[in-house]
C-alpha cells in the first residue's frame, strides 16, 4: 500500500495505546500471558512465530532467555520435548537461526526449493552423508571427524561434510532432530515431520496473507517494512515478498481485517481483532531483563521509534569503544524501556554478577522502581541457577544502597 493511500484512511493511535498493543501481543504485560510449562512454552513459540538462537551464554542463551522471560519455571527440556519428541516446533532459518512452530513448515518449502537449486550439494557427498544417515540413524558433524591417527582426506573430512550438512538442511533434505548441548543432530526430513503435517505448498498469495497475519499478531503494530523485516527467510524462494505484501495488505485493509494508523507521523498497522482485545491499561508493573536477541528489541530501529530506545550490541563492537558493556540486556519496566543491565552469571560461584547498571534519562528512583529493581534481580538470579547477587559493580550509590537494603 503506497503511503498516499494510506494517509486517506488512517486515523491516530496514540505512542502509549501503541506500546501496550505490542507489549501484550509479545507477552510482556503480565506473567504467564501464554501459559505456563510445557504448553507455555509451545503457546509462546505459537505466538511470536519464531525464537532466535544464539550461542552466546553470558547470562543464558537467547532461545532460552527468550522463553524464560515469558514462561515462569521455564527449563531447556521443555523445548527439547516440542522438538524432539513432540514434533511440533522445528529449527530453520527467519532472519536467523530460530525454533518455529512445526504448522507453519510449508511456508518455509519454497525457501528450500529455492536453495536446492541455487546451490546443490557436491553428489559424492550427499550420497554419502544420506547412505550414513539411514543406516546409522541421526548424525551431528562431529560424527564425520576421521578416525584417530588418520588424516582426513576424503569425503567425510569433518569440515566438507559440516558444510554439506547444513546446505542440505537448509534445502530440506534433512531437518534438526535434536540438539545434544548445543551440537545439533541430524536426520532425514522424513523421520523429523509429524504424520499429521499439512505439506501443500502455498501459493504466493498464501504466503503474502501468512506473513502479513503472522507478523501483525506477534508484533501488535508494525509498518509494512517491520512486516518484511525476516526478508532473507524468503530470499531464496522466488517470491516479490515486497510487492506480494503490498497488493495482500492493501486487500487486508479494504476488508477492514487490518486497520492503519499514523503512530508519530509513520503508518502503521495492526489486526482488527488485535485493537479489539487490546489492553486498556498497564496493570502491575513488573521488571524484565531482556536478551539482546529477544522479539520486542531485535529490530533496533523500531524499537527506537516505538520505545524511543536506542539500543546497540556490543559484544562485536572493540572493548574500547563499547559505550556501555559487551552483553548489555535491556530493562523493562511496565511499559518502557527504563536502562541496561550489564551482568554475568558466574556458574562455578552461583553467583549473578551485576557489573553495571544505566537508567534512562527522566527515571525517577523511588521506593517503586528499587522494589520492582529488587524483585526482578532476585526472580532472575534464580532464574539463572544462581545463589547470590553481587550488586559491587553498580555506579548509583542511592540505588546500590537501597538495592542491597531491600
Amino acid at each position: 500500500m503506497s503511503t498516499e493511500t494510506a494517509k486517506k484512511t488512517h486515523t491516530s493511535m496514540s505512542l502509549k495505546q501503541a506500546r501496550r498493543i505490542v507489549l501484550a501481543s509479545q507477552g510482556l504485560l503480565q506473567k504467564e500471558a501464554f501459559g505456563t510449562g510445557i504448553q507455555g512454552v509451545q503457546q509462546t513459540i505459537n505466538q511470536l512465530r519464531y525464537i532466535q538462537i544464539d550461542t552466546i551464554s553470558v547470562v543464558e542463551r537467547a532461545h532460552h532467555h527468550v522463553l524464560s522471560t515469558r514462561v515462569p519455571h521455564y527449563s531447556p527440556e521443555m523445548l527439547h520435548e516440542l522438538q524432539a519428541k513432540q514434533k511440533t516446533v522445528f529449527e530453520y532459518w527467519y532472519h536467523a537461526a530460530a525454533y518455529l512452530p512445526m504448522e507453519d513448515y510449508r511456508f518455509y518449502r519454497p525457501t528450500m526449493e529455492g536453495l536446492q537449486k541455487k546451490k546443490p550439494v557436491d553428489k559424492k557427498l550427499r550420497k554419502g552423508i544420506l547412505q550414513r544417515i539411514k543406516t546409522e540413524g541421526p548424525l551431528s558433524s562431529k560424527d564425520f571427524d576421521a578416525p584417530k591417527g588418520k588424516k582426513n582426506t576424503g569425503w567425510w573430512d569433518w569440515k566438507p561434510a559440516k558444510r554439506a550438512m547444513e546446505m542440505m538442511f537448509l534445502s530440506g533434505e534433512l531437518m534438526i532432530a535434536e540438539r545434544k548441548g548445543f551440537q545439533k543432530v541430524y536426520d532425514l526430513t522424513e523421520n523429523c515431520l509429524p504424520d499429521s503435517i499439512n505439506l501443500t505448498q502455498p501459493s504466493d498469495e498464501a504466503r503474502g496473507y501468512f506473513y502479513i497475519r503472522k507478523m501483525l499478531a506477534n508484533l501488535g503494530v508494525a509498518r509494512a517494512k517491520d512486516i518484511c523485516y525476516a526478508r532473507t527467510m524468503v530470499k531464496h524462494s522466488g517470491l516479490d515478498v515486497q510487492s506480494s505484501i503490498n497488493r495482500c495488505l492493501e486487500n487486508l485493509v479494504e476488508s477492514a481485517e487490518v486497520l492503519s494508523f499514523s503512530i508519530n507521523d509513520q503508518i502503521y498497522y495492526c489486526l482488527a481483532k488485535t485493537l479489539n482485545e487490546s489492553p486498556k491499561r498497564v496493570g502491575r508493573k513488573h521488571i524484565r531483563f531482556l536478551s539482546p536477541f529477544d522479539n520486542l528489541v531485535i529490530n533496533r530501529d523500531r524499537l527506537s521509534d516505538l520505545f524511543d530506545f536506542d539500543y546497540k550490541l556490543e559484544c562485536y563492537v572493540p572493548a574500547a569503544k563499547r559505550k556501555f558493556g559487551y552483553f548489555v540486556l535491556p530493562i523493562l519496566f511496565g511499559g518502557e524501556l527504563i536502562g541496561r543491565l550489564d551482568c554475568k552469571a558466574e556458574r562455578k560461584s552461583a553467583v549473578l554478577i551485576i557489573h553495571k547498571l544505566w537508567l534512562e534519562k527522566g527515571v525517577t528512583i523511588n521506593e517503586k522502581l528499587v522494589s520492582a529493581l529488587s524483585l526482578g534481580l532476585n526472580e532472575y538470579k534464580i532464574q539463572l541457577g544462581c545463589n547470590a547477587l553481587d550488586l559491587s559493580g553498580i555506579d548509583n550509590k542511592i540505588l546500590r544502597r537501597a538495592l542491597q537494603a531491600s
